[in-house]
């Protein structure tokens, strides 16, 4: 904490007797209870950044590096369909609002590659964190597929999928990336179902985070995806996409009809 700095005249009034009139005594209860609160938010603020450095941290990123989104950065204005965007940024302010006060639910971001699911995932996540205190962790499922084949090569891969299922069980936000994506594309007009043991390993995940006896979720899961829900039941067991994937309106965010803005 800063060391007190006293006015002159009240340094050499201590030297002499060790007494300070009422009014200086006030002053200094004052100015030493600022210092106890500034410092008290110095160790707060230091807190809350070491927490969000080690959920970034942990999180899959399809680039290998975080990235982030903020509502304010949300242009409808880049649309030629002024309105849906508009529309689509409102729902998901909604959605982060929910959240805020205390609601778990599943959320489903779906539509055309480049519209912006992804983005508006990480703008309810942010927002959530900065108002209500709840840390996200993100996932790309296109890089979690690839560290399933790297783990026989690399022994450190493996221990790093075990720790990151244990926080993805537990994260009051958890953003699921590009869902659907791992399973390549159609052959014949169907999907190949995506590789058994990071089936398992979501599971795993998808039911830790759902309470079937009081038919709740724990905490909120933010899934983005290119695919029908049909789609996804081919690639996964029906089990984890009813656990994953909401049927609630509320909670589902349409982007059909939103152009790809990566162009």
């Amino acid at each position: 904490m800063d060391r007190l700095r006293l006015p002159p005249e009240l340094t050499a009034k201590l030297k002499t007797d060790g007494r300070l009139p009422a009014k200086n005594r006030a002053w200094l209860d004052k100015r030493e209870k600022q210092l106890v609160a500034n410092w008290n938010q110095e160790v707060r603020d230091d807190k809350t950044r070491r927490e969000r450095e080690k959920w970034l941290k942990a999180s899959v990123w399809s680039g290998q590096r975080p990235i982030s989104f903020k509502f304010d950065r949300w242009n409808p204005d880049l649309q030629d369909n002024r309105k849906l965007a508009s529309d689509v940024g409102n729902r998901a302010w909604t959605i982060a609002k929910r959240i805020i006060v205390g609601e778990e639910f599943n959320v489903c971001l779906t539509g055309e590659p480049g519209t912006g699911k992804t983005s508006l995932a990480l703008a309810i996540a942010d927002k959530v964190w900065a108002e209500a205190d709840k840390p996200y962790l993100f996932i790309s499922t296109m890089r979690l597929v690839g560290m399933f084949s790297e783990r026989f090569d690399d022994p450190t891969v493996g221990d790093r999928l075990n720790q990151l299922q244990g926080l993805a069980k537990q994260a009051p936000v958890l953003i699921i990336d590009d869902f659907g994506m791992e399973a390549g594309m159609k052959e014949q007009g169907y999907y190949k179902p995506v590789r058994k043991d990071m089936q398992e390993w979501l599971y795993a995940v998808a039911d830790a985070r759902y309470d079937e006896w009081a038919n709740a979720h724990r905490g909120s899961t933010i899934v983005t995806t290119n695919n029908t829900s049909g789609d996804l039941v081919q690639m996964y067991n029906p089990k984890l996409i009813s656990r994953l994937i909401t049927k609630r309106k509320d909670n589902v965010i349409d982007f059909d009809g939103l152009e790809d803005m990566r162009g």
